[in-house]
């Protein structure tokens, strides 16, 4: 077989964060499953992605918001985080009614903020007041784009004979808009549209407080207000599954849980980004045997063209796909990091089993750093625990387990923060929340396979581990960082 020389591992495998990926390169490589279906649909008011960290979700609504925009030019896609909202707002109050209001405000001053744009005409904070709450119950059943852009007209027109009138004329000449009014007009003008709102990282800054609940819980809340009080309005967002388990404050919870839809990769949806990022990367460098491939027929001269050989995993000689989905917990992420790290290692050629070995102290020590930035709002003390495993072994039977987490964690510390929202009493809390987060999976003596807690979330608590029947074992991409043999 010919292989492709120069390998450019960075690039073939992009960017970390979806949201960053170049548009043609998220295109290519983007895998649609079935239950995205319902987020998609244009039909839908509201919609909800949850998933942990890395699992895709950013890039989902990019690729959204890219297909919206080809599909229908003229609706407006409105691509923005949960930091870039809260930065537009004070969220001074405490009620629930008052911090509902207060995000329903935001949402329609970005709106306005993102008309100023399609007519060239630059809306500053000062000038673009909050919707108040008198015109928001003035707009229920309208079309909202036509409700905004009309108010919108009517700030315009203030604006223009206020003392900053002349200056607003200036720069909007500059822009090449000689009226700004009759710009609003024709804009208006091109009837009623969607208004497609995709919000990414709602949760970035999330720690688990009263304020913290209450402003998040809030903000679904008036999601759901929203969507279904004016017309054209689609309403997207993403939340971490941790986050959402975490929203005890939620009044809405139970009415907006039938909006809401989970990312879980499947062994082929993964074979399939994979080998996606790496043929269109062969492609774009016109390496001659890939114009004629497809990721399906092509498998394996696909992977073939990235990874020397199979690797030894579990006592068996496998392909790497295997080993590097379960290092990296099957999110596409930590995959793509993985591979770009053990591509280091690698130079231009091929990756070998060597390579990714060598790359697993680094990638352990990225890996604690993500679980730490995701999980910490659920135990405070997450990273004074996990070290607590430093140096140790790789496996505990339950007893085992319980008795290193009391001995070198809580005979430790003074007080023992609450685990999950909920006041700390007994290790096991401990033993299963790392099981929770993946940093421990089970093993059944005997078998080659390991069982993750998404696969079976009730095992800590079952009479199988309370015989000690179950070993629980260090995931083994964390064990390199952490000196476990």
């Amino acid at each position: 077989m010919t292989y492709f020389q120069n390998v450019d591992y960075d690039e073939m495998f992009g960017n970390d964060s979806g949201e960053n990926e170049r548009d043609q390169t998220l295109m290519d490589y983007f895998v649609e499953l079935p239950e995205f279906k319902k987020f998609f649909n244009d039909r839908n008011e509201l919609g909800i992605v949850r998933a942990r960290k890395g699992m895709g979700k950013s890039a989902m609504l990019k690729f959204l918001s890219l297909r919206r925009k080809k599909a229908a030019p003229e609706d407006l896609v409105i691509f923005t985080t949960g930091n870039e909202l809260m930065g537009m707002g004070e969220f001074t109050g405490k009620s629930q009614a008052y911090l509902e209001n207060h995000w329903k405000q935001v949402i329609c001053k970005r709106i306005c903020i993102e008309i100023g744009k399609k007519i060239n005409i630059a809306f500053t904070d000062l000038e673009m007041s909050m919707v108040e709450a008198a015109e928001l119950e003035g707009f229920k059943n309208l079309n909202l784009l036509s409700a905004l852009t009309e108010r919108a007209g009517g700030m315009l027109q203030k604006m223009l004979t206020a003392a900053g009138g002349p200056s607003i004329l200036d720069a909007a000449k500059k822009r090449g808009v000689v009226d700004p009014v009759q710009a609003l007009k024709n804009f208006q003008e091109k009837g009623e549209r969607n208004v497609w709102i995709l919000i990414d990282d709602i949760d970035a800054k999330y720690v688990d407080d009263d304020d913290n609940q209450q402003r998040v819980g809030a903000f679904f809340s008036a999601l759901r207000s929203l969507a279904f009080n004016v017309s054209g309005l689609r309403l997207r967002a993403s939340v971490r599954t941790d986050v959402w388990r975490n929203l005890r404050k939620m009044e809405d919870q139970d009415k907006i849980r039938q909006y809401v839809i989970d990312i879980s990769w499947r062994d082929e949806a993964l074979r399939s980004i994979f080998a996606k990022k790496i043929l269109t990367y062969l492609q774009r460098k016109q390496f001659s045997p890939a114009l004629q491939w497809d990721e399906i027929r092509n498998y394996d001269e696909i992977f073939d063209q990235v990874f020397y050989g199979k690797f030894y995993w579990s006592k068996q000689s496998l392909e790497p796909f295997i080993p590097l989905k379960f290092l990296a917990g099957s999110r596409p992420r930590w995959m793509g990091q993985l591979v770009k790290m053990a591509g280091t290692k690698a130079g231009t050629q091929r990756i070998s089993q060597a390579n990714v070995n060598d790359a697993m102290q680094d990638f352990g020590q990225e890996k604690i750093s993500d679980i730490l930035k995701e999980h910490s709002h659920q135990f405070a003390e997450l990273e004074k625990l996990i070290h607590s495993f430093r140096g140790g072994k790789r496996e505990y039977n339950r007893y085992q387990l319980l008795k290193l987490i009391k001995e070198k964690f809580t005979d430790k510390i003074i007080s023992v923060p609450p685990v999950n929202g909920f006041p700390y009493k007994e290790t096991e809390q401990l033993a299963e929340f790392l099981f929770e987060i993946d940093f421990l999976v089970a093993h059944r003596s005997g078998k080659s396979d390991f069982v993750m807690y998404n696969n079976d979330p009730e095992l800590f608590s079952t009479e199988e581990n309370s015989q000690n029947k179950i070993n629980w074992t260090v995931h083994s991409s964390y064990r390199n960082f952490l000196r476990i043999e």
